[in-house]
């Protein structure tokens, strides 16, 4: 082990000491002491009475429940105990959730609901609402900016192919596309987000941009609600109408992931799993996703067989809740990214794990489908990657994912295959 992955394991048990030491001292306040005697008034002030005593009343009960942002929003996916993408124009901000339990959220960029007229066309730069689909995503994706961004900053409009609309990483660390030529996309100025300052697209953080990347596939439901009392914003300034493009050449790449890809696999991995306790452990706010985006990406196109193998087996040490059902969807991205890698990879594990690693697989590919499981489209893993393209000593993989499918089916009550 490294020096520096000694240190940081270091650094998390750390963490994790002073979390439950902390918890030990709030569990020996709440033991019963001796009580002084206080005026009636001050007994009954509400600050004085803890919640965990206290069972809300039928008053507080539908405030409770308005607390969840995902309560009242209409979602095949989200129904059927699927995952799916929220965004509230409101709040301006992005829910990722399965089920009515949201995984996680950040504060993202909104449409300023401002209008262009101009002689080559009208343009409104609300974010619509309504419920989309992913189309496709990419990592890093040029911007080619339209007409009405030459408009808006007094240039001239080039042609429809000219390379003055290209802005490399325009769009920032990665783009998830949901038709009507909107994305879900990073952006190089995050101190804008929580505010409505886009021209309709939805920007969110650069890390949050790259863990929304793999969370989701081809298909999964995205579902734009509120704006319906919102009244146009000031339109930006110009040096920050688009997201990280600018004529002085591309953004700059997160230096945090720069700082991961120079890492060899074994230190990665260790990191990985650092990151994976203090979250388990701790319940700390930590960077696992970009790990393990990394090693993902190492995996599937630079045929790096320890680092898949170590990123899927990982989920047999996570447990159930929250974060294995989002982990869940990172194993799915890197079965789609590179299905036959990915079994090559399963191959190699004990029975139990190549059994786990396969059931995540399954689960999390149809939760992030929000269609008939029973259609010719739906995501099942074995048709992605039949047995006859499977090599022969990568067939007991193939072979554990069509029990989990089978599994699946039964526990669905959906027609065999």
């Amino acid at each position: 082990m490294s020096l520096n992955s000694f240190l940081r394991r270091a650094g998390t048990l750390a963490l994790v000491a002073a979390s439950v030491a902390s918890s030990q001292l709030d569990a020996q306040s709440s033991r019963p002491r001796p009580r002084r005697e206080e005026p009636s008034a001050a007994r009954a002030r509400p600050s004085d009475t803890r919640p965990s005593q206290t069972r809300p009343t039928t008053a507080q009960r539908p405030q409770a429940q308005a607390a969840n942002p995902l309560a009242r929003v209409r979602s095949q996916a989200l129904a059927r105990s699927g995952y799916a993408v929220v965004v509230d124009l409101d709040a301006n901000r992005l829910h990722f959730a399965r089920g009515r339990r949201v995984l996680w959220s950040a504060p993202v960029g909104t449409g300023t609901g401002m209008r262009l007229e101009n002689g080559r066309g009208e343009w409104d730069f609300s974010t619509p609402t309504g419920t989309f689909h992913v189309t496709y995503k990419d990592l890093e994706p040029d911007w080619i900016a339209p007409d009405w961004y030459f408009i808006e900053n007094g240039l001239r409009v080039p042609a429809q192919n000219s390379d003055a609309r290209r802005f490399p990483r325009g769009l920032g660390s990665a783009a998830v596309f949901i038709g009507q030529g909107l994305a879900i996309h990073g952006t190089d100025k995050p101190e804008l987000l929580g505010q409505r300052v886009s021209h309709g697209c939805i920007r969110l953080a650069n890390a949050d941009a790259l863990r929304l990347f793999h969370n989701v596939q081809v298909g999964t439901e995205i579902i734009i609600i509120g704006g319906r009392n919102v009244q146009p914003a000031p339109p930006p300034r110009p040096s920050a109408s688009s997201s990280g493009s600018r004529r002085g050449g591309p953004p700059p790449r997160d230096p945090f992931i720069v700082e991961l890809e120079e890492e060899d696999t074994y230190d990665l991995l260790g990191r990985l799993e650092d990151e994976l306790f203090a979250t388990v452990a701790a319940g700390a706010s930590t960077k696992w996703h970009q790990v393990a985006s990394v090693l993902l990406l190492r995996g599937t196109k630079q045929d790096d067989d320890d680092a898949l193998s170590g990123l899927l087996s990982r989920v047999t040490e996570i447990g159930s809740g929250a974060l294995r059902e989002e982990y869940a969807t990172f194993m799915a991205d890197a079965f789609n990214q590179g299905p036959l890698r990915t079994l090559e990879a399963m191959a190699g594990m004990d029975r139990d794990t190549r059994t786990a690693v396969a059931r995540a697989i399954v689960e999390s590919s149809l939760g992030l489908y929000p269609g008939d499981p029973n259609s010719v489209s739906a995501p099942w893993p074995t048709r992605r990657a039949p047995r006859t393209a499977v090599r022969r000593n990568a067939q007991r993989a193939w072979d554990a994912l069509q029990t989990a499918e089978s599994a699946y089916r039964e526990r669905a009550g959906l027609a065999s295959r």
